[in-house]
């Protein structure tokens, strides 16, 4: 056996882990969103609350899953790399490779739609990821919440109301912006390819309710909290009982 061939086994070798990883995801994918969609409806009321929190779920990936297909990603590359520029002698497993890989990403982005994350909103702030991956933001810090199209590789901002809507996109990410002089969000690579770096995160929903109903629900929460937080405009007068922060 020669080298061109040695390549060629390593190259095939690669081209059938990335397969088998990323084919794995999306077919769990693709059962976790089935089953997802399966379940009970429960009704919950997303806006503020007394006391207590608003939490809602969503279909997410096992981790020994995530894990097998970092293991994936990790091969993609070089195993496009290596059947496009390595095996010269053997000019039909670029085009195969090539198919391949278009068509399972394809297939793979179009079931992570279906995936998001957990949401927990309270009268501080809003928390979602995994666990051990969790981000939390503070309402008093957003500036701008706004409903989005989101697909695989391109995003379109909702209308608001009273705008025209193409009845054909629905909402299914809510982007938000922070205050910029108080909080310092890194932007990802994926956030400037696809023209959002505008804003600083998304939420995307995967809850099983409508877009509109869980944006018009945060921005509840955040009013709430900003006038909690507004200083007053005069001090009480007497026999008034002092609210928060306001001085006695």
């Amino acid at each position: 056996m020669d080298g061109r061939e040695i390549v060629l086994l390593v190259t095939v070798a690669l081209l059938v882990l990335y397969v088998i990883a990323i084919g794995g995801t999306t077919a769990t994918a693709i059962r976790i969103n089935e089953a997802w969609r399966r379940r009970p409806v429960r009704v919950t009321t997303l806006g503020p609350r007394e006391d207590g929190e608003v939490v809602l779920q969503a279909p997410a990936l096992p981790t020994a899953v995530r894990r097998i297909r970092l293991v994936g990603w990790v091969a993609f590359p070089i195993a496009l790399v290596l059947a496009v520029f390595a095996n010269r002698s053997f000019p039909w497993i670029a085009p195969v490779a090539v198919l391949v890989m278009v068509g399972l990403n394809a297939f793979y982005f179009t079931a992570m739609q279906g995936l998001g994350e957990p949401l927990t909103l309270s009268k501080d702030g809003f928390r979602w990821g995994g666990r051990g991956k969790e981000r939390s933001v503070r309402w008093i810090h957003v500036t701008d919440l706004v409903g989005a199209r989101l697909g695989a590789f391109s995003g379109m901002r909702m209308s608001e109301a009273g705008e025209w809507q193409d009845p054909k996109l629905r909402p299914n990410v809510i982007f938000f912006r922070l205050n910029r002089a108080l909080v310092h969000t890194p932007k990802s690579l994926l956030q400037r390819i696809r023209g959002f770096s505008y804003y600083d995160g998304a939420i995307r929903n995967a809850f099983g309710v409508p877009t509109e109903q869980l944006l018009q629900a945060m921005r509840e929460w955040q009013r709430l909290a900003i006038d909690a937080e507004s200083p007053p405009f005069r001090r009480p007068r007497p026999g008034e009982q002092a609210g928060r922060g306001m001085p006695g």
